[in-house]
This record gives structure tokens, sequence and C-alpha cells, in this order.
């Protein structure tokens, strides 16, 4: 199911690094029997991707030229860059992206695939912020694991982010993800719930030592309501101060 909705997405975004083999996702992604591909080979000689796609067909070219923009889309197409990160060294940042979203925009493009090495950014990059929020689907390689990816589609309104593992069959050449499940808790409270007096600068809780001396405690009246009677006694003290005036008096009763 995550195949088929990344492949409906115009523009794929695949995060990686120079441990990852991402030609069989690639494969997967841009079926080569049906396809003219445009492939800016900025990483890999021309030979490797011609190799690779060798079933359809396919234009390599060693850099973008924004004077040749009209040659690239001239019939139906789909365009892989490989890789963004030299690209952008090449035509600069902001030139960089006004090249992908001009291609996004151009209805002879059927699919964009841009290829971005995590390895060779800065921490927070502007480019991979950006490049995130302009495609439709992001697969991003995990940094530990080379068959874990995490994968982010966006439909409209509406994000999912799933974590999914990657498998690739030789002998019949498919690409497979599998989600990754996770285990949910069987309480649905933490297990390591902080107490009520860690909470407040004050204490609330009572100690066993505490709750010992509350029950030798015996008020006064607990002797009378065992018994089963219970009465009240007001003795008036002798500093009460007594009002003799009627408070009424003034009242036509």
């Amino acid at each position: 199911m995550s195949l088929l909705k990344i492949r409906s997405a115009p523009v794929i975004l695949i995060e990686d690094d120079a441990n990852k083999n991402i030609i069989p996702l690639l494969l997967e992604l841009v079926p080569s029997e049906r396809s003219t591909i445009n492939l800016f080979c900025y990483d890999h000689p021309a030979a490797v991707w011609r190799s690779v796609f060798h079933k359809s067909n396919i234009q390599c070219y060693e850099e973008f030229k924004t004077d040749s923009y009209n040659q690239y889309t001239s019939s139906k197409c789909t365009v892989i860059v490989d890789s963004v990160n030299q690209m952008a060294l090449c035509l600069g940042w902001n030139e960089c992206l006004k090249c992908f979203q001009r291609l996004s925009r151009d209805s002879k493009v059927e699919k964009l695939v841009l290829v971005l090495h995590k390895d060779c950014l800065s921490h927070s990059s502007k480019l991979q912020i950006h490049l995130n929020h302009f495609a439709n689907a992001v697969i991003s390689y995990d940094t530990s694991s080379p068959c874990k990816v995490s994968l982010k589609i966006k439909k409209g309104s509406k994000v999912s982010n799933t974590d999914e593992l990657i498998s690739y069959d030789t002998k019949t050449s498919t690409l497979r993800l599998t989600p990754i499940v996770k285990q949910n808790k069987t309480d649905d409270e933490p297990e390591n719930k902080p107490s009520p007096g860690s909470l407040t600068t004050f204490k609330i809780e009572v100690d066993q030592l505490e709750k010992m001396e509350k029950s030798k405690l015996k008020l006064p009246y607990m002797s009378k309501i065992h018994e089963g009677e219970s009465k009240v006694y007001y003795e008036p003290d002798a500093v009460d101060d007594w009002d003799e005036e009627d408070p009424d008096e003034d009242l036509d009763i």
C-alpha cells in the first residue's frame, strides 16, 4: 500500500547517504519499460544510469542548464536528479529550488524524483527543510539501520508518517515495504508515574509513622459517637459579648 501511495506522488524526495543503495527503490518508483527519463547525473556517470534503466528511453545530462529547459520537457517524461546537493552547489540554493518548482508545475513532467544525501548536509539544513515541505512523498533512510526507512506522504491537507522495513528480493526483482508495528503499553498510564508529593513545594503525603500516630489519636467526641449518643453542649464564655436589645425592635410585628 505504501509503494502505491509513493508511486502516485508527483514529487518524491529520497534522503540517503553514501552507504545506501537506492537503485532498487528507483526501479520500483520509475517503471523503466514505459517511462521516458531525463536524468541529471551529478554524482554517478551516465553509463551507470544507462545500465540501470537499460529498458527505457533515457537521456542523461551532466548538469541542469536553465537555458535548455525546453529541451528537457519537450515530451512527457520523468525527471530524476542525482543529487540535489551537487545541483545546489552548481546553480545556487535559490535557483535550484526555482527549477524544481518550475518542473513540478510543468504538465510534461509526470514525476520528479530528487535524491538528497543527508550525510553531506549541515545540521538543520534549510535546503532539506524546504525540500521536505515541497515534496509530496519523502523517503528517509535510517542512519543506523540500512533496512529501515521513514515515510512521509502528503495528500491534500493530510500527512501520514510511518516507519517501515525495506527488503529486496533479487530472484524476483521485487521490493517490499513492511510497516513496523509499535508495541502498545498494557497500561494506559506511564510506568514511572510521578507521585503527587513530587509535584508540589509543600508536603501533602503522610508517611507510615504519621499514619500510626493518627490512628492512636482519640478526639473527645469519639466516645459519644461509639455509644450511639451525640449531643451538642455549649457553655457561654465569660468574655462573650451578648446584645440584650431586641434586634427586631424597629419592626412592626
